[in-house]
């Protein structure tokens, strides 16, 4: 049958079979509701029905929910004049075609829009009623995208309700809006788990060389990409020097490394993009953890504590601080780290130095955790190191100990933080902490 669009530009005509099969309708009287004409109060001046149903909605109509419309790389094609469609999942090189036009008001290059079977533009349709664009309604929240490790549930609106034609003005405001769910810990850390999409691909070939597959085993490439970037399925060859994305994007919810200063207190990856996250849990919140890291707190659930430590000795770590239970925004500075050097045990493992010289920088277990141990050393323009720094972000959920080991005679330590009252005593680092309910 010819479709219900306002124009025949093929000459289509009726089947026999078609035209037996529509009087044998009309003839069992069910047909009432064609008796009278549509109630189109309220729609807009030259109604078009493209604006509501684009080029891949009515491939979708037409061959199911997997169709999608065709593109052509010969401008000179009017792709209006019949509807081509990829029927396939992931097909891209053939087309199906229906013979109809598409419907008056489809998109179909910029600033053009088909009408009666052409593709024209504003100057040829002209006089056209201005339309400006409305979204859609909200989709049901998404399920959540991981078990556990903080994954996200999305809702999309699309501004289609109509869309802006013939010089019309876009929708205003977010199509997407994303909350954190599962926000339990995961046994895997964060960078394990980008670390895993990427080792996914291991099978996948990658032509470095047009039609000679390569393969690699694939890493995260944190420490190489950052941002936008990081969050399109970027991955490190291992035992190479390049880096490559491996598919369109992680897993919704993988942490990724921000490239600004955007603020956020987590910094996710939603639809291939690094998006920051309030503490509420909400994409785009700008709600915040105070100093004692409390979600939107005032800093008065926790104490400062504060001190300096001289004692040590020679070439061996010794344990100045032991960090408490919850202890957070602990901050311990070396004025003098040709003299000695800091080191940082967790549950019982070095991760900060340990073997008796300065660490490199690091951050433990990773710049993608929500809970970082990082260790920085500053140095002179002789390469020689002339200040260090540690930062333990907490709440702290295991034990942490951090050590000296000194060289020769020396000034000592100088820290600060805030902690839960009472919560221990000590000699060197300023930390924070929650008081007791």
């Amino acid at each position: 049958m010819g479709s219900a669009g306002n124009h025949n530009s093929v000459d289509l005509i009726w089947s026999q079979c078609s035209r037996e099969e529509f009087l044998a309708f009309v003839s069992t009287g069910q047909t009432n509701c064609l008796n009278d004409l549509p109630d189109m109060d309220g729609s807009i001046p030259g109604w078009k029905p493209g604006l509501y149903y684009g080029a891949d909605e009515q491939c979708k109509i037409a061959f199911g929910s997997v169709a999608t419309a065709c593109t052509f790389a010969d401008s000179n094609v009017d792709i209006c004049k019949v509807l081509s469609c990829h029927v396939q999942p992931g097909d891209k090189t053939s087309c199906t075609r229906l013979l109809v036009p598409l419907l008056d008001g489809t998109e179909c290059g910029i600033n053009k829009w088909c009408f009666k079977g052409q593709c024209s533009s504003l100057k040829e349709l002209n006089p056209m009623a201005v339309v400006h664009g409305q979204w859609s309604s909200w989709s049901p929240l998404s399920s959540c995208s991981r078990s556990c490790g903080g994954g996200v549930q999305i809702r999309q609106r699309f501004c289609n309700n109509p869309r802006p034609a013939f010089g019309g003005k876009e929708c205003q405001g977010a199509s997407i809006q994303a909350e954190m769910c599962n926000t339990q810990a995961c046994l895997m850390t964060q960078l394990d788990f980008m670390a895993e999409q990427c080792a996914a691909t291991n099978l996948k070939p990658l032509y470095l060389t047009v039609g000679v597959p390569s393969f690699y085993n694939w890493t995260s490439a944190v420490g190489f990409a950052k941002g936008d970037m990081q969050c399109k399925h970027m991955c490190r060859a291992i035992a190479e020097e390049f880096m490559v994305s491996r598919e369109d994007s992680f897993r919704d919810g993988t942490r990724c490394e921000p490239d600004n200063s955007e603020d956020g207190t987590f910094h996710l990856c939603v639809a291939g993009s690094c998006r920051a996250f309030g503490c509420d849990g909400q994409m785009g919140s700008k709600k915040a953890m105070d100093s004692c890291k409390v979600c939107g707190g005032d800093n008065t659930t926790c104490m400062e504590v504060s001190g300096s430590y001289t004692e040590g000795k020679a070439k061996e770590y010794v344990t100045f601080l032991s960090l408490p239970y919850n202890a957070t925004s602990v901050h311990v500075i070396n004025q003098r780290p040709l003299f000695t050097h800091l080191a940082v045990k967790v549950k019982g493992e070095y991760v900060v130095a340990g073997r008796g010289k300065n660490s490199l920088n690091v951050t433990y277990p990773s710049v993608l955790e929500d809970r970082q141990i990082e260790y920085k050393v500053f140095l002179t323009k002789d390469n020689l190191p002339s200040l260090e720094e540690i930062h333990v972000d907490g709440p702290t959920q295991e034990e942490i100990e951090i050590q000296v080991n000194k060289h020769r005679s020396w000034k000592g330590l100088r820290c600060s933080g805030l902690c839960a009252r009472d919560c221990w005593s000590w000699c060197s680092v300023r930390a924070m902490g929650r008081l007791p309910g």
